[in-house]
């Protein structure tokens, strides 16, 4: 049986994918699934810039605002939400459109990946408590001691993440070459893959803008009312959240969370290209002299040429 086909849009944060992916859904009779790690999560649609109520009319959305903010939410879990997603809009005779920058979640769903089994409740905590004590510098030290490889390719900050690479080490299982499976693993669909970028220094002034529009239309109001204390450790990750809950403590002024939340959201837009240099086959639509709409009318006709029944 011929594999369904997906249309798959990603890039960088503040690039414009929400946008042009609308459009193309338009077009192609599509429904846009979403492959971002916090548009996932309800309550904070100013924080993790959730498409406007426009987009949302104007195309069929999934995974957006669809888990309470104190579940955890994984790459594994987003894999099975989205290919149910895929499936239900297939089976409606329209057109599956995978939008999104966390690559991770792209690659876990389009690579049909397995994650292995998990480490031991103990080994975890162990991690988490080493990090807690010590820092992230220390654990991303004992990292490097340990599998030198994996301390290249992960998030150091990112202290889940560090966790549960030291935990993966520590048991054998290296986290780089789960990663080598990640990539090179078939996939499950037929894929059309397109990546956006622009000028870095376009797409930092993007940024830029996008953070003084968050923090200006709601972003902090919703950390007040979510809990700082009471949402899960997937949350905390979001970029903004601890910041906020920073300035709401009076730790931090407005003016150094916002210089800080700028800083880690253009460090994490590179991390994001980075995932895009590796995506196989991938379409690269440079934005440098383009509109959002010139780039969706580019990904149209490419998708009309290969799939023709579209």
């Amino acid at each position: 049986m011929t594999p369904p086909p997906v249309i798959a849009i990603f890039g960088p944060t503040a690039v414009g994918k929400t946008r042009v992916a609308a459009e193309v859904a338009c077009a192609l009779r599509g429904e846009i699934v979403s492959a971002d790690s916090m548009q996932v999560y309800a309550g904070l649609p100013a924080l993790t810039d959730q498409p406007p109520a426009a987009l949302l009319a104007a195309a069929p959305h999934h995974l957006i605002g669809a888990v309470p903010l104190d579940e955890e939410y994984s790459a594994g879990r987003f894999a099975r939400e989205a290919a149910g997603a895929i499936e239900q809009i297939t089976a409606r005779g329209r057109l599956p459109i995978l939008a999104g920058g966390t690559g991770l979640y792209i690659r876990a769903l389009l690579g049909g990946f397995g994650f292995g089994a998990r480490g031991s409740t103990a080994a975890r905590r162990k991690w988490e408590a080493f990090i807690s004590e010590r820092g992230a510098e220390a654990a991303a030290k004992e990292l490097s001691r340990l599998e030198p490889a994996a301390a290249a390719a992960i998030d150091t900050t990112n202290p889940r993440r560090l966790a549960r690479a030291l935990e993966a080490a520590e048991a054998g299982r290296p986290v780089s070459a789960e990663r080598d499976r990640l990539w090179s693993a078939k996939s499950r669909y037929r894929v059309l893959s397109f990546g956006l970028e622009m000028p870095r220094r376009e797409l930092y002034r993007m940024i830029d803008e996008r953070v003084d529009a968050m923090l200006e239309c709601g972003a902090i109001d919703e950390v007040k009312a979510a809990g700082c204390e009471r949402v899960s450790r997937t949350v905390l990750q979001a970029i903004g959240f601890s910041e906020i809950c920073r300035l709401l403590a009076g730790e931090a002024t407005h003016d150094e969370i916002a210089a800080a939340i700028r800083q880690k959201s253009r460090r994490y837009a590179k991390r994001q290209l980075t995932w895009m240099r590796k995506m196989p086959d991938i379409v690269r639509i440079d934005l440098a002299g383009r509109t959002h709409a010139e780039a969706a009318q580019m990904i149209i006709e490419r998708v009309r040429s290969a799939f023709p029944e579209r």
